[in-house]
């Protein structure tokens, strides 16, 4: 009788300790899944970000594909020279 108590207890406890394991288990996959949550929506805002950038940029390319084919030389030669005058300025608010 007492060895079947003994039993008993011992099932018990590992029991308890299996509980305590999966409770803790339980814990730690709802923390991963709030963390993956809040990572999704910052990848959609980043995903939202780039295609708006993207448009911006293929906006710039067609305008400088434009003026690129310009057959005028006096306006390729003004426009590199604004470029080059934007790079300088922005050498110089870096370096001061």
């Amino acid at each position: 009788r007492q060895e079947q108590t003994q039993i008993v207890s011992q099932q018990d406890e590992a029991l308890d300790q299996l509980s305590a394991s999966a409770q803790r288990l339980g814990n730690t996959a709802q923390i991963i899944n709030s963390e993956l949550r809040e990572q999704q929506k910052m990848l959609e805002a980043l995903d939202e970000d780039i295609d708006k950038e993207t448009e911006k940029l293929n906006f710039v390319m067609k305008r400088m594909g434009r003026l690129l084919k310009t057959s005028d030389n006096k306006q390729l030669c003004l426009i590199i020279g604004l470029i080059a005058l934007i790079v300088v300025l922005i050498f110089l608010v870096i370096n001061t």
